[in-house]
C-alpha cells in the first residue's frame, strides 16, 4: 500500500477523531457524519522516489467520516480521490475510491476492512485483525503494474 496516499488518509482519519468528540449527536442513534472537500497539490515523495523525476499530485475529491455510537459498527470512512501526477510537463490520472470501515466484534476483537481501489496496490477488500495485526483476507487484484504505468507516463 502506498505510504504517501495513505498518509493523506490517515491525516484525514486524525480529523475524523476531533470531528466525532466535538460533533453534535456522536453518541445519538445516527453516526456522526464530517465531510471535508480536498482540493491540494503536494510534493509526491512516493512518486518521485518510484519514478526518479520530481512529481507533484494534485489530489480532489472528498472523504466522509461517519462515528457510531455502540453496536459493532464504529467507524465507516469513505473517499472518492481523483488523482493526477505532474512530472515535466507529463500527466498521469488514477482514482483513490472506497471505504475504510472499523468493525468490534461480540468478543471485543476490532477489525479494519479496507474497501475498493488503493492506487498502485489492490482492488478489493483487505481485512485486518486490528487486535494482532493479523491480515485475515487479502484483496483480490493486485494493481501494483500501474506504478509501471505511471512512470513510463512521467517520464516519457
Amino acid at each position: 500500500m502506498s505510504k504517501t496516499y495513505r498518509g493523506v488518509i490517515a491525516w484525514f482519519a486524525g480529523v475524523a477523531v476531533v470531528a466525532a468528540v466535538i460533533a453534535p449527536g456522536a453518541f445519538a442513534g445516527k453516526p456522526a457524519m464530517e465531510r471535508f472537500d480536498v482540493d491540494e497539490t503536494f510534493a509526491d515523495g512516493f512518486l518521485s522516489a518510484e519514478c526518479g523525476v520530481d512529481v507533484m499530485t494534485h489530489i480532489q475529491g472528498h472523504i466522509i467520516f461517519r462515528t457510531f455510537a455502540g453496536g459493532g459498527n464504529v467507524e465507516l470512512n469513505t473517499l472518492n480521490f481523483a488523482l493526477t501526477a505532474m512530472a515535466d510537463g507529463n500527466t498521469y490520472r488514477f482514482r483513490d475510491v472506497g471505504a475504510d470501515h472499523v468493525q468490534v466484534k461480540k468478543d471485543g476483537t476490532e477489525i479494519l476492512s479496507i474497501i475498493g481501489q488503493i492506487p498502485f496496490d489492490f482492488i478489493g477488500v483487505l481485512k485486518i485483525n486490528l487486535t494482532t495485526d493479523e491480515v485475515i483476507h487479502e484483496p483480490g487484484n493486485d494493481i501494483s503494474g500501474r506504478l509501471e504505468d505511471a512512470c513510463a507516463a512521467l517520464t516519457a
